[in-house]
């Protein structure tokens, strides 16, 4: 996973990534639309549900009915599936204890977050040029995220969540680690995304059950606009499913953490897909997204050449 790949799979997981990066971007203002409409923790149980059937229906497609079934164990089936949605809640959980723009500049250290806990605990060299990029990706979320903060009239400020945003990065490390390392090699990325959503499923619900008990998450919205069920199915079908596949597919080709590069061009797409909803980009998102593409750059040329 983190030797050197072939031009041919450099391409592969460089577009891999792109379009995981393209989804996830599309993925924060559809989002910030329907938590006008859903619960969050109640909307998780149904984007993954949703992904997994239209990754079910593809398996069936191109692989048949037989790919339906579990490959792994049931104690990994439900560890997978159990770190991907600690993922979604502990995201959620540190929402509640802090402010976007302390999120998104704690989220922007997610390659460092990623390349430390792949240190630690797999003794997985730093690739290539890592800290070359990681520092220019670091600059220039944080000029995006300054940017973003002065357009709104928000500050960074410290409310007791910003240690979950950092956890629930290692969260999706360990899914990302055991979705390429619990498998048959020759098993394909759509089935191990398939697997770990159908898993996700499971967890999703016992978590939605949880907060509603304690009080944390709302009644359901059981009678929603058709609009926001609309927007709902869309973005769990092409930011859960089909860019969970291809997130697979990148990482299995270029590693953990050249994808974590890619998750900080994540807020560059998300500021882009915003302007059709009105939304324009700051001069400081602009600047700060031209360097953040520039560190992808850099090392992704370093694995090209």
């Amino acid at each position: 996973m983190n030797g050197s790949p072939s031009a041919r799979g450099a391409w592969i997981g460089l577009s891999a990534f792109f379009v995981t990066a393209v989804f996830w971007g599309a993925n924060v203002p559809v989002t910030a639309v329907l938590f006008g409409a859903f619960d969050p923790y109640y909307m998780s149980i149904w984007r993954v549900a949703v992904a997994t059937v239209a990754l079910a229906a593809m398996l069936v497609a191109t692989q048949g009915w037989s790919a339906l079934a579990i490959p792994i164990g049931w104690t990994r089936f439900a560890l997978l599936g159990l770190s991907m949605s600690a993922f979604f809640v502990i995201y959620n959980v540190g929402l509640l204890y802090t402010n976007a723009i302390t999120a998104a500049a704690v989220m922007v250290g997610s390659p460092i977050y990623a390349a430390l806990f792949l240190r630690a605990t797999t003794g997985a060299p730093f690739d290539k040029g890592f800290w070359v990029a990681a520092p220019l990706t670091l600059i220039g979320g944080a000029i995006a995220v300054l940017g973003r903060a002065e357009a709104g009239g928000q500050t960074l400020s410290l409310q007791g969540g910003e240690p979950l945003i950092a956890l629930c990065i290692v969260a999706w490390t360990l899914y990302s680690m055991a979705a390429q390392r619990w498998f048959r090699p020759e098993e394909s990325q759509l089935r191990r995304t398939y697997v770990g959503c159908f898993s996700a499923i499971f967890w999703s619900s016992v978590i939605w059950l949880v907060c509603r008990v304690v009080g944390i998450a709302g009644p359901p919205n059981l009678d929603p606009p058709a609009e926001a069920v609309l927007l709902l199915v869309g973005i769990a079908v092409l930011a859960t499913a089909v860019a969970g596949v291809s997130w697979n597919v990148g990482v299995s080709r270029l590693g953990i953490a050249a994808g974590s590069l890619w998750q900080n061009a994540v807020p560059v797409f998300a500021v882009l897909i915003s302007m059709a909803f009105g939304i324009h980009p700051t001069g400081q998102q602009i600047v700060g997204g031209v360097i953040v593409m520039a560190g992808v750059a850099y090392m992704q040329w370093l694995k090209f050449r």
